[in-house]
């Protein structure tokens, strides 16, 4: 709904209200995500350490991408489409690395 508002707006107005609706359906998204992790931990007396590797695995990436990007762009001549592929190779390579994790309980 948020982004249908972004996409109608005429003015900064209406792309606040739109950024408005989309943080707090994500921020919804996110609270009931990690309630069902928390559900889901092998142990709960180490519930907070887990969060805290789950919250690095999901902030790290939006940190180090910033910083890598320009590197991938320099090396491939400037080329988006080789700073795509990296991470395509990357979202894949991830996928991949969970395969070994059968349950959590």
């Amino acid at each position: 709904m948020g982004m249908l508002v972004i996409a109608i707006a005429s003015d900064v107005n209406g792309f606040l209200v739109g950024m408005a609706i989309s943080g707090l359906g994500f921020g919804m998204y996110v609270a009931v995500d990690l309630a069902l992790v928390v559900d889901v931990l092998p142990d709960m007396d180490n519930a907070a350490k887990n969060l805290g590797v789950f919250n690095i695995a999901a902030a790290l990436p939006a940190s180090v991408a910033p910083a890598i990007a320009p590197a991938i762009l320099a090396v491939g001549s400037g080329s988006y489409g080789v700073l795509y592929a990296v991470a395509a190779v990357s979202a894949i390579s991830g996928g991949f690395a969970i395969l070994p994790v059968k349950t959590v309980r």
